[in-house]
């Protein structure tokens, strides 16, 4: 589950590295400042939030974890039969 959430995190995140990357290769450390900041964030923003989205659909149409289906430990005939991952 936490390679989940950090693939969605990773995925809102990467507009806003490129953009860095961008500003970094075009105007240098010192480069000039842009005007409408909060225009840019709003559409990285947005930008982020798609790939999240298409993110959770891959997730789903993919199964996200690809460990198996979960048995749990199971008491039969006297013998105790240890749970775990089985693959699918």
């Amino acid at each position: 589950m936490i390679r989940v959430i950090i693939t969605q995190i990773i995925l809102f995140l990467l507009p806003f590295v490129g953009f860095f990357i961008y500003r970094l290769a075009t105007e240098g450390p010192t480069g000039a400042r842009i005007r409408d900041l909060g225009r840019v964030n709003f559409y990285l923003s947005i930008a982020g939030g798609v790939l999240v989205i298409l993110g959770f659909i891959y997730f789903a149409v993919t199964g996200g974890e690809s460990q198996g289906v979960y048995v749990p430990t199971q008491y039969r005939d006297g013998e105790l039969i240890p749970g775990g991952f089985r693959p699918r």
